[in-house]
């Protein structure tokens, strides 16, 4: 064993030099002593050892020449040498030393002698006592191992190994740490005193990545066996890792806001403190809100938080959210961000809708309008799936759809017009919600909700004419059509539904206008529907049958059968059907004729020419034509038949002309077409506008894409102002927002985001009809056009349209909504023009038609005036940039379409188009034009109810009505006149 003595034995000793070397004395003799005259090492532990030193000093009056010295006693327990090399001769007075070292190797007792041997002659020999006891003393060593888990490179973890010292002696402990990572552990000795427990502490001080390979052994005293203590241990190049690496929005659509999760994972084996989430701050589509920093992340804890992409702008947008950690390694941890700008997007409309009360047995529509409103650089919207809930109560549902294939697959800015119908079979209130599945972006599943009541009438009492539809003869590759009829003979209403072909012939029978799903016939009323026949090019005999279903338990469906015949012919018919067009009662169209032409080398025998059974037989009547009996008619001989129509009957008439001729067995048809109208007098009313006053309505986009937009709209409302005043405009403001739903509390104004046209703020926490003379008027307006970026589809037409409908236009409280004084009574004035601003970075979403939309505004401020109702715009056009969604081309449409201007919205200054808009300038109106043209003398004029004769002419190149006395601003002008007769 290290440190252990050898085999007790004599020790051949030298002299020492430090003792005196002279020649003896014959005469004399040396004597030897030593100091102390014994040595007691008392306890010592077993393993460990103590030394002694011994002094052999001459005190007689000759030399003595010590030889050497050794110990008799327990073998390995002592050990004695000189401290100097020989030869150790003393002369009288001098000294030498022994060093005498005690190590006992067993516990107990251990006497022994040192013995010198030396030339005196008195004692050769000196026996000096050595005395000691051995005591078994080591620390006790707990655990045998340390597990330092997971740490991150560069940090520190101290553990400890616990040294117990249960005996009276102090005992040295000797940790010694090897293998290829010993350099990243630090253990150092230790000496523990008795009865003491004490730590030995062992750090581990990382600075590579990995499992380490490392052993710690302990000697727990001098000279024991080494006990070995297992250590674990592992460096991270990161203590927290983040989940995902990259937070990936993929497409999302403008306005629309997404959000994901970022989450940290600490897994390390040791807490982490996490201080601080920032973003970079390079795209503005980014953000987070996240609070409860700083926190701690115990040790395999995942801690999420949130991260909003609301895309700005189209196309890519990368950031990064960088989070602080407390560590010397990895102060920071960067989670990059990324996202696209623009995706397909789900718009529904409506998307709850009441039939209110319909009859037992009708059928009724709505059409919803399905649309990928997202913009021009989204990608496919996909309806996967249309369902029906059951009904709530069990009993069968009584609204459906008209089928279309799925999955149903709308590219960008495409939409689909799903029918939607409500067909009752029982009394009482129903409801039914239809569950759409899409690929759109947050719609992966949307319910439609419908609700209806039901009120039962008596049994229809229906007549159909013609009982059946005869098509005769129709030359091969023409085609035909002829009409049914359906009249409510009785005295209640009479609902009819699915009217279509039952049995299209093999293809050649069908409806021009598509099946009719449904309608209602008031006691007395009719109408009238065209039913077509296309003759194969193959020809050959047909027949066919049309259905109308009613409300009538006992007959519930009504057949009409189709009959056709189409072969070559020798008579040919010019024109192959007679189109009266448009008359009325009073002013019936003019006579028409049909040319028959034997087209043959043979002749041929006409035996009859007559009119049909029709939808009312009584309209059409036969003038000129040859009389019966039959005639004969030779090779490229022709005749001529005239028909009146008599227009006595409103609505659409029907019949077949039918000639009978001998090459043909089923006679040869032209089909006779004819409508009467009622309307004789129309009147087409105006309201002068005045030059000083202007309704100005700012429709301003809440989605929230709009971060770039709001400002420059903010600062350019002082030059709006302005130039109001410098006009001298009385002019009334106000704004309300292109949301039509609401969305969120984050949403200013208390609406949500869903004015659905209201004026902003709807809480009416500011003024929100403005004019020139409200307080701080430009301060006000510009704090009203900052309607907050939180809605998510852009329907700015509709929006305006339900601001200047009633309830709202004409209510100071919308009865609708809970909000109170929320309506917009007070804003729109009959003698002011109109003026509308939309502003957004998206093109309008709205359901219906630009035109629509244009139509509805020049009619809500006067027919034939389409200069009072203006529309400008601060939109997207066909030059896209980063900041717009997509390009734009129905705000433009609807500017161009109304005399107004639309601005860029990437136009870095908004003010010269604000400006142009309170400059605008109106003049009063002096001619207004006629809807239709007046009979002659049939014009009358009146102003505010009051009939003008004079003042004003009749220009018949313009058909307008033009004053030389012009109406002042306000007045009401009404023009009655008869409608000329179109064969006039």
């Amino acid at each position: 064993m290290t440190g252990r003595w050898g085999l007790l034995g004599l020790v051949v000793v030298g002299l020492l030099s430090g003792c005196a070397d002279r020649e003896r004395s014959s005469l004399a003799d040396g004597r030897l002593t030593a100091t102390p005259g014994g040595i007691d090492f008392a306890r010592v532990a077993v393993f460990d050892a103590r030394e002694s030193t011994l002094t052999l000093r001459n005190v007689g009056r000759a030399r003595i020449t010590v030889d050497e010295a050794w110990v008799e006693g327990p073998e390995g327990a002592y050990k004695a040498e000189f401290t100097h090399e020989g030869p150790h001769s003393l002369v009288p007075g001098s000294e030498c030393t022994l060093k005498v070292r005690f190590a006992p190797l067993a516990q107990g007792g251990l006497p022994a002698v040192l013995v010198v041997r030396s030339d005196t002659r008195i004692e050769p020999l000196m026996r000096i006592p050595l005395n000691g006891a051995g005591v078994d003393a080591w620390a006790r060593v707990t655990p045998r191992a340390l597990d330092f888990g997971r740490i991150e490179a560069d940090s520190t973890k101290t553990l400890g190994v616990t040294l117990d010292n249960p005996t009276e002696l102090p005992v040295m402990v000797t940790p010694k740490l090897v293998g290829a990572d010993k350099d990243e552990f630090v253990a150092a000795p230790l000496t523990v005193n008795p009865g003491e427990r004490v730590e030995l502490p062992v750090t581990f001080n990382p600075v590579r990545v990995g499992r380490k390979q490392i052993a710690l052994a302990i000697s727990p005293c001098n000279g024991c066996a080494d006990v070995p203590v297992q250590l674990t241990a592992e460096a991270l190049d990161r203590a927290v890792v983040a989940e995902p690496e990259v937070v990936d929005f993929g497409a999302v659509p403008v306005d629309r806001d997404a959000v994901k999760a970022s989450s940290l994972r600490n897994i390390s084996t040791e807490p982490v403190t996490v201080t601080s989430l920032m973003l970079d701050g390079t795209d503005a589509s980014f953000s987070q809100a996240n609070t409860g920093l700083p926190l701690v992340l115990q040790p395999g804890e995942v801690r999420a938080f949130e991260i909003r992409y609301s895309p700005g702008h189209m196309g890519p947008a990368t950031d990064r959210a960088v989070y602080a950690v407390v560590s010397k390694r990895h102060p920071t941890l960067p989670v990059p961000l990324r996202g696209f700008g623009g995706a397909s997007e789900l718009c529904v409309s409506p998307l709850t809708y009441d039939f209110g009360e319909q009859p037992l047995g009708s059928k009724v529509r709505v059409v919803v309008n399905v649309k990928n409103c997202g913009t021009d650089n989204a990608g496919p919207l996909t309806i996967n799936t249309l369902d029906w809930t059951p009904d709530a109560g069990g009993a069968q549902l009584q609204f459906n759809h008209k089928p279309i294939a799925l999955p149903f697959t709308l590219p960008a800015n495409g939409e689909l017009n799903l029918e939607v119908f409500y067909e009752p079979t029982r009394e009482g209130s129903a409801s039914g919600a239809l569950v759409m599945t899409t690929s759109a972006f947050s719609a992966a599943t949307v319910q439609l909700d419908f609700f209806g009541r039901a009120k039962a009438h008596a049994p229809c009492d229906l007549t159909v004419t013609p009982l059946l539809v005869d098509f005769g003869t129709i030359p091969p590759g023409r085609g035909a059509v002829l009409g049914v009829k359906l009249e409510n003979k009785g005295t209640d209403l009479c609902p009819v539904k699915n009217i279509r072909i039952a049995n299209d012939g093999g293809g050649v029978f069908k409806m021009p206008g598509g099946e009719l799903f449904g309608g209602i016939i008031y006691p007395g009323d009719w109408f009238s529907f065209q039913v077509a026949f296309q003759a194969p090019f193959t020809g050959g005999g047909f027949t066919g049958e049309l259905q109308v279903e009613q409300y009538n338990p006992v007959t519930p469906v009504r057949q009409v059968p189709l009959l056709a015949n189409s072969q070559e012919t020798c008579l040919v018919a010019s024109p192959w059907y007679l189109d009266f067009g448009l008359g009325r009662k009073d002013c019936r169209p003019a006579p028409r004729e049909v040319n028959y032409l034997n087209a043959c080398t043979t002749p041929i025998t006409v035996s009859n020419v007559f009119i049909g059974p029709g939808t009312t037989d009584t309209e059409f009547e036969l003038l000129d034509h040859p009389a019966p009996p039959a005639f004969q008619l030779q090779p490229g001989e022709s005749f001529t038949v005239g028909v009146d129509y008599l227009a006595q009957v409103t609505g659409m008439n029907l019949s077949p002309l039918y000639v009978d001729s001998s090459d043909l067995p089923i006679p040869l048809m032209v089909p006779l077409i004819g409508e009467s109208s009622k309307k004789t007098d129309k009147t087409d009313t105006f309201v002068q506008q005045d030059v000083s006053k202007v309704d100005v309505l700012f429709v301003v986009d809440n989605t929230a894409s709009m971060v770039e937009e709001h400002p420059k709209l903010v600062s350019a409302i002082p030059a709006f102002v302005d130039a109001a005043r410098n006009k001298a405009v009385d002019v009334n403001m106000a704004v309300t927002t292109t949301g039509i739903s609401a969305v969120s509390g984050a949403c200013p104004g208390g609406a949500l985001g869903g004015e659905a046209g209201r004026f902003f703020p709807a809480d009416n926490s500011r003024q929100r009809i403005l004019t020139l003379g409200t307080p701080n008027v430009t301060q006000v307006l510009q704090q009203n056009v900052q309607v907050g970026q939180c809605a998510q589809v852009e329907q700015g037409f509709e929006a305006m349209r339900r601001a200047l409908t009633s309830p709202l236009v004409n209510n100071a409280d919308d009865p609708r909504t809970a909000l109170a004084n929320d309506g917009n009574a007070g804003f729109l004035r009959d003698s002011a023009a109109l003026v509308v601003v939309f502003v957004g970075d998206e093109d309008d979403h709205s359901p219906d038609a630009v035109s629509t939309y244009v139509q509805w505004a020049q009619q809500r401020k006067g027919e034939n005036q389409p200069q009072r109702a203006t529309f400008f715009a601060i939109a997207p056009t066909k030059t896209s940039c980063a900041t717009a969604g997509g390009t734009g081309t129905r705000y433009a449409d609807a500017a161009a379409q109304t005399g107004g201007e639309v601005l860029n919205v990437c136009a870095g200054d908004y003010a010269p188009l604000l400006k142009q808009v309170a400059s605008k300038a109106f003049s009063a109106q002096d001619r207004f034009p006629l809807s239709e043209e007046p009979d002659a003398g049939t014009v009358v004029v009146t102003v505010n109810g009051t009939t003008t004769t004079s003042g004003w002419s009749y220009d018949a190149a313009s058909n307008s009505v033009v004053f030389t006395t012009v109406p002042p601003p306000g007045s009401k002008v009404a023009i009655t006149y008869r409608r000329a007769c179109a064969n006039d």
